[in-house]
């Protein structure tokens, strides 16, 4: 039910297509739009492709497909605003805001940046096997429209959290060079190393006492994450107990995804995990920092290094003894601790451009239903 004065209206008639066609063959960045709805590099393979028949994007355009709307539950669009135009496969459909003055473009794409819009994308979407939102479905749908003065006050605070993120970001990147580069130039130079399965120890600590504490698991990012398991059905006495400043490893699959899955355990309180899981620390007679070792396997070099060594089974996986057989390069106690505070720096920037985005999201559709419904 509706309420508040705001009127409502079909997005239809406040948007037209445009269909700009490569036709002179510019060399622009042919991009993709992804679930976030955020334009990348495209994942397409170009070799024979005809980009002449590719559409020109420019700042202010939006883009927009429907494919799978209803089985990602998302309605993949994006507003362009790079100054530098780019190209888009021609099954996109590309339009732009026919009056500024009565719609910001920034506010209608606001609008569908928000789990309400995707979840009624998904709710329209057609009954197809991938669940398809369709041009003039998307064309009726409602959206409300208030003042221009009211859509401002939402865009400047999507704007200024948008502005963060970036920052932050642009801060992250070259910290996170320095850091690399440091390691690399150290392999360069033939600096001595450290075999892995000498520098550790193996920590089996089952939890026989059947604590209750959080149970986990790890993922491609290298963190970890709360079980997909049922808890329910799990019996956690047999699960093992990891404590800060251990490791967790999995050599399944590593070739298959290509990476080495692991993860160093920061917290205060122990946590739970598999027992397929292998969990070690450093052995104290090492002069080696947690933080630096797992930086070592934060590089993808290491993550190809694994694929490299994983067996030649289905699921490729990297067993124990051969991971323990990977060097690392041995840097002084000093010049590691350097290294780690400088990605500590580039990490919480990171984890700021991380909460900027999501708060985006959050506040700003907070915003709007404050608009809608006053």
């Amino acid at each position: 039910m509706r309420t508040g004065n705001v009127k409502w209206v079909r997005l239809g008639e406040y948007i037209k297509q445009c269909d700009k066609r490569n036709s002179a063959g510019g060399n622009y960045p042919v991009i993709g739009i992804n679930r976030d709805k955020t334009f990348m590099p495209t994942v397409a393979n170009l070799d024979g492709v005809d980009i002449a028949k590719y559409k020109i994007i420019t700042k202010g355009m939006f883009v927009f497909s429907g494919m799978q709307t209803g089985r990602d539950i998302c309605i993949r669009i994006g507003l362009y605003d790079n100054e530098q135009p780019a190209l888009i496969s021609p099954a996109y459909t590309t339009f732009v805001i026919n009056d500024e003055k009565k719609v910001l473009p920034e506010y209608f794409f606001i609008y569908f940046n928000r789990t309400e819009s995707d979840r009624y994308g998904w709710f329209i979407s057609d009954s197809s096997v991938r669940a398809n939102l369709d041009w003039p479905r998307f064309l009726d749908i409602e959206i409300p429209l208030p003042s221009p003065d009211e859509q401002q006050k939402v865009v400047n605070a999507w704007k200024a959290l948008r502005e963060i993120k970036e920052q932050n970001e642009a801060k992250a990147v070259p910290l996170m060079q320095i850091c690399q580069s440091y390691i690399h130039k150290a392999k360069k130079n033939n600096v001595d190393k450290y075999r892995i399965g000498n520098a550790i120890k193996i920590v089996d600590t089952i939890n026989k006492e059947g604590y209750s504490y959080e149970v986990l698991g790890l993922n491609n990012n290298k963190t970890f994450m709360p079980t997909v398991a049922s808890i329910d059905t799990i019996n956690t006495s047999k699960y093992k107990v990891i404590r800060k400043g251990e490791f967790a490893f999995s050599g399944m699959q590593t070739g298959r995804d290509k990476c080495i899955r692991i993860a160093l355990y920061d917290k205060d309180l122990p946590a739970l995990i598999s027992p397929a899981y292998t969990i070690f620390a450093l052995d104290e007679n090492e002069p080696i920092l947690p933080e630096y070792f797992m930086m070592i396997f934060k590089n993808p070099e290491m993550d190809r290094l694994g694929w490299f060594y994983s067996d030649s089974s289905v699921r490729a996986n990297l067993d124990w003894n051969r991971f323990i057989d990977i060097e690392i390069p041995k840097l002084s106690i000093e010049l590691q601790r350097a290294i780690v505070n400088i990605y500590k720096c580039a990490n919480e920037a990171k984890q700021i451009a991380e909460e900027a985005n999501r708060l985006s999201r959050e506040i700003c559709s907070a915003l709007l239903q404050h608009i809608i419904h006053s």
